[in-house]
């Protein structure tokens, strides 16, 4: 498994693509850029992880018949927060928006999907801590 350790409040983490083309996006990335993309071992589902240099930096996901509202193949990047909740409340305090109130993302931790004052669309991350 890749090395992953979990970072510290308000740093960009991860970068996540869901796509429309799963298996051609594999493919793309990994001839492009030489990126090492297997499936996750934390989840069940249909979840491609990106590894550099032994290290996990994101994942890929497919798009399918179950997303709301047709989505377009897209990239997030994902900050990281010491509490969901607390930030969920401050982004909409300051004018963000949240997609999505932050919900539990078994093996990960908690994860919620927001977008700034501009509509400009994030994520947040707070990690579930090693046992």
């Amino acid at each position: 498994m890749a090395e992953f350790a979990i970072p510290a409040n308000g740093m960009i983490c991860w970068r996540e693509l869901a796509t429309r083309d799963f298996e051609k996006a594999k493919d793309f990335y990994s001839e492009m850029f030489g990126w090492n993309i297997e499936q996750s071992k934390l989840t069940p589902m249909q979840y491609a992880e990106i590894h550099i240099g032994g290290k996990a930096v994101g994942g890929m996901m497919p798009i399918d018949e179950n997303w709301p509202g047709n989505p377009q193949s897209s990239w997030t990047a994902y900050i990281a927060v010491d509490d969901a909740n607390v930030t969920a409340g401050k982004i909409k305090a300051n004018g963000g928006s949240m997609r999505q109130e932050p919900f539990d993302a078994p093996g990960i931790g908690r994860i919620g999907l927001c977008a700034d004052p501009s509509g400009a669309n994030f994520a947040i991350v707070q990690f579930e801590q090693p046992k």
